[in-house]
């Protein structure tokens, strides 16, 4: 069986770090990982205006951006992309920050190898993909609800109204 590769955007300005963790998307045969990347914020944000990029990995301490402003601006214009951060190790809480500012989750540079970070980013990507689509489902049974002109009764087991 073989998988569909993920584009990752790449925004790492420290090149021994961007080899690292392109390393360690590329360990595996035949990966499904296709990772491109920029050094500064500017340069991932024009790449984001054109199509392709499902994952963006991004560092908060860039030469053209610092912290939660960097999160700020690839989330306004990518939308639908799955955005991780890269933190350090001294910057926990400035990620922990991002993530509830609209990044889905971070990824620490210090930990990055070639086992772990594939296997880490496909179950973020599974995750994302079953978020998606359970809020799909929950749209659809929403409308079927509301334009139905019958009522809607759910109960337990003991036929108790839920």
């Amino acid at each position: 069986m073989t998988e569909k590769t993920t584009t990752v955007l790449l925004i790492e300005d420290d090149p021994a770090d961007a080899r690292s963790i392109q390393a360690a998307l590329s360990a595996e045969i035949d990966s499904p990982f296709r990772v491109e990347w920029v050094t500064l914020l500017s340069a991932g944000l024009k790449r984001l205006s054109k199509e392709g990029v499902e994952v963006v990995m991004l560092d908060l301490s860039l030469p053209d951006v610092q912290g939660i402003e960097a999160v700020d601006k690839v989330c306004l214009a990518a939308p639908d992309v799955l955005v991780l951060v890269l933190s350090g190790l001294t910057d926990e809480e400035v990620a922990r920050q991002a993530v509830q500012r609209g990044a889905y989750d971070y990824f620490s540079k210090g930990r990055v190898d070639a086992h772990w970070l594939p296997r880490a980013l496909r179950y973020v990507i599974a995750r994302k993909a079953a978020l998606d689509a359970l809020a799909v489902s929950e749209a659809r049974f929403r409308a079927i609800s509301d334009a139905s002109p019958l009522g809607i009764l759910v109960t337990d087991k003991q036929g108790s109204c839920l």
